[in-house]
């Protein structure tokens, strides 16, 4: 029943606006179809022209949909009104073009025409994509590619899995992106599709630069190009590859390369003069490598010139790199207060356009900028990665659910046809009044969980917050009672007892010999005890002991944590010798989410009840070890998950290497070792210091 409801609405609303389009439309009269086919076909070269006055298209179109309606019996019709949708949407004209799209899936649904249902669903998608629903985009993409399968349609299919794949992309969840784009080349292959294959060979070539897989993003930029020498138009394909490509070069510190690949780019006079947008991303992108490389040479004129344009264009997110490239400018030559206000501005226009990514780098710089605020700068950029994971977490769910559905949604669309499609206006009103109902319902019920679910997220991070104050108020107390232990010791019980064995010493102990020794011995026993409580005065005060403490704790409470959820036992053996107070923000939550990252995995995928961590100093190195006992996997596989690709690119940023060692049915175990001068960022202090 729920197919027959649906297509009573359907029904309705296209009752409703034949009525209102006969009834403002100015609809012209013809004599014969012929003659209103002939008329169509040229008012729409009318509306097709740019050339001509937005408003005059528009009133063409109206003229237009108002003989198509006339006409509904027409086999062209059907065409012609998903033709009215893709005009609408080249105008920029959104309600327009939703409205027409919801009217051409009835004409669609009446004909039975599976292409244009899929077609219907590809426009939904395309109008929630351009409003930033993902999530809605990737339904409706999901469902045009089910309806275009159902016909073998080989090119819509693979258009589908690669727009698909680029919702993946954007999210984060490069491994299901990489799945879908391999499985539209596939299909572009079959059909000679060489324009499509540049585009998707470029999206490999990205996922294989985010997983550090820079041979093989070789291998797919070359590939790219082959396919690119096949098309005659090739517009400005190659510039947007060799920026792409040096990014590739760049990760890899080989900085040479790079710029290489950008001056072949940037060479490109017409490139310059047709897309000064992204001509002037390939000059940052340059500038910075330049940057890279030797940070010596004079570039803030070059970096200013790209902000200055990006600003009179109105590039805010482009402007973020500009601002985030002169923070690390400046930094280099030691000019923390002009860091400091490129990093704020980093930070507040991120924050402006809500870009957790950008908003996470600038609050990395402002720790460096501003070290008095380090560790409050650090917190945030905690809590901002955890709402992070947990957010792409939810979305990748909800992503696979709507696979779920969506194939349930096809399944019953093949099995059921839509019977009684005409029924009287009274009871098609009815209809619509419970569907309305319905609708108001359930979008409160939607409205009251969602505002649960931010609740609970607001809470969440609340009771982190207070946990790591309440650790910082807890030492701060242990602190403060030591140093109060060691003034009693040293000022009241210690003057005391000097007291009574100075006071002692004036007696003239008279009687047996035996006596007299027994006297001083004990006196002496008393200055024995008065250096005993002196020593322990000092050690009480001495800072280093409690200094050392806080990121052992934070390891220890996660481990608890995790090991409830996780039903394992666990040991924590940390050097003691380590000073962490001297151990950089960046490093120490690297560390933290690599371990975090990997208990996450464990739990999810080991199967194990025990988990051994150390942390300890090995010649020159410091050694992180995370050792399980589950069934462990295959580490000769080509595909690795995004978990073990995030502890990868984690590893890299600090400077790190990352060992994985399983076998199946013997655990796993994941070593990352990183340089002593590295670790204490003994490095970073001697260029400061020259």
């Amino acid at each position: 029943m729920r197919i027959n409801f649906f297509g009573l609405v359907r029904v309705l609303i296209l009752l409703v606006l034949i009525f209102h389009s006969c009834k403002d439309g100015n609809i012209e009269n013809s004599n014969t179809l012929h003659e209103v086919t002939d008329s169509i076909s040229s008012w729409f070269k009318i509306a097709k022209d740019d050339n001509v006055e937005e408003k005059i298209r528009l009133n063409y179109l109206l003229r237009i949909k108002n003989e198509l309606i006339n006409n509904i019996d027409d086999s062209l019709t059907k065409n012609r009104f998903f033709l009215l949708t893709d005009i609408y949407y080249n105008l920029d004209q959104d309600s327009l073009f939703y409205s027409n799209n919801e009217e051409s899936l009835i004409i669609a649904l009446q004909e039975e025409d599976t292409a244009l249902i899929g077609e219907y669903n590809w426009n939904k998608a395309i109008y929630f994509y351009d409003r930033e629903k993902l999530d809605s985009s990737f339904y409706y993409y999901q469902k045009a590619h089910k309806y275009y399968s159902l016909i073998n349609h080989e090119y819509y299919k693979s258009k589908m899995e690669f727009n698909m794949s680029f919702i993946h992309y954007k999210i984060g969840n490069y491994v299901e992106s990489q799945k879908l784009i391999v499985s539209a080349i596939q299909g572009f292959k079959k059909l000679n599709r060489n324009r499509n294959l540049v585009k998707s060979y470029n999206r490999l070539l990205l996922l294989d630069k985010e997983f550090g897989d820079y041979s093989n993003a070789l291998k797919n930029y070359n590939t790219a190009i082959s396919y690119l020498k096949k098309i005659d138009n090739k517009g400005f394909y190659k510039e947007t590859l060799l920026n792409n490509l040096s990014l590739v070069y760049r990760n890899q510190n080989k900085f040479a390369e790079a710029i290489r690949y950008l001056d072949e780019g940037i060479s490109n006079v017409d490139f310059k003069s047709r897309y000064p947008r992204k001509y002037i991303t390939l000059f940052d992108n340059r500038t910075y490598s330049q940057f890279l490389m030797d940070p010596n040479i004079k570039l803030v004129k070059d970096f200013n010139d790209v902000l200055e344009f990006r600003d009179s264009i109105g590039d805010k997110e482009g402007i973020i790199a500009s601002k985030t490239h002169l923070t690390e400018y400046y930094l280099k030559y030691n000019d923390t207060a002009r860091a400091h206000q490129n990093a704020v501005d980093a930070y507040d226009l991120s924050v402006e356009l809500d870009l957790p990514g950008a908003l996470m780098g600038s609050l990395n710089l402002l720790s460096r900028t501003d070290p008095a605020n380090a560790s409050e700068y650090m917190q945030k950029y905690i809590q901002l990665n955890d709402s992070l994971l947990l957010a792409e977490r939810r979305v990748r769910d909800k992503f696979s659910r709507i696979r779920f559905e969506t194939e349930e949604y096809i399944e019953e669309n093949i099995q059921l046809k839509e019977k009684n499609v005409w029924i009287s206006v009274s009871s098609a009103l009815s209809l619509v009044s419970i569907g309305l109902l319905f609708f108001v319902y359930r979008q409160k019920s939607k409205n009251r969980h969602l505002f649960l679910e931010k609740n609970q997220k607001e809470q969440n991070e609340e009771i982190y917050d207070l946990m790591l104050k309440q650790q910082n108020r807890e030492e701060r107390g242990r602190v403060e009672e030591r140093m109060r232990i060691s003034e009693e010791l040293h000022d009241g019980v210690l003057a005391r007892l000097f007291s009574v064995r100075m006071g002692l010493g004036f007696f003239n102990i008279r009687g047996k010999l035996k006596d007299g020794e027994k006297f001083d011995k004990l006196t002496k026993e008393l200055q024995v005890v008065e250096k005993e409580i002196r020593n322990l005065s000092h050690a009480l005060k001495n800072d280093e002991l409690t200094a050392q403490k806080d990121f052992p704790n934070l390891l220890e409470n996660l481990m608890k944590d995790q090991s409830g959820v996780g039903f394992f036992s666990y040991r924590l053996k940390i050097d003691e010798g380590l000073a962490w107070n001297q151990v950089s923000d960046q490093i120490k939550i690297n560390l933290y989410r690599t371990v975090q990252e990997s208990i996450y995995n464990i739990i999810k995928h080991a199967q194990c009840n025990r988990v051994d961590i150390t942390i300890e100093r090995k010649d020159a190195k410091i050694e992180l070890k995370i050792v399980d006992n589950g069934i462990g996997f295959d580490t000769n596989r080509k595909k690795k998950g995004i978990g073990l690709n995030n502890i990868k690119s984690r590893a890299k940023n600090i400077g790190g290497r990352i060992s994985i060692e399983s076998e199946k049915k013997n655990g796993t175990a994941i070593k990352l070792t990183i340089p002593t001068k590295t670790f204490y960022n003994e490095t970073v202090s001697k260029s400061s210091d020259s």
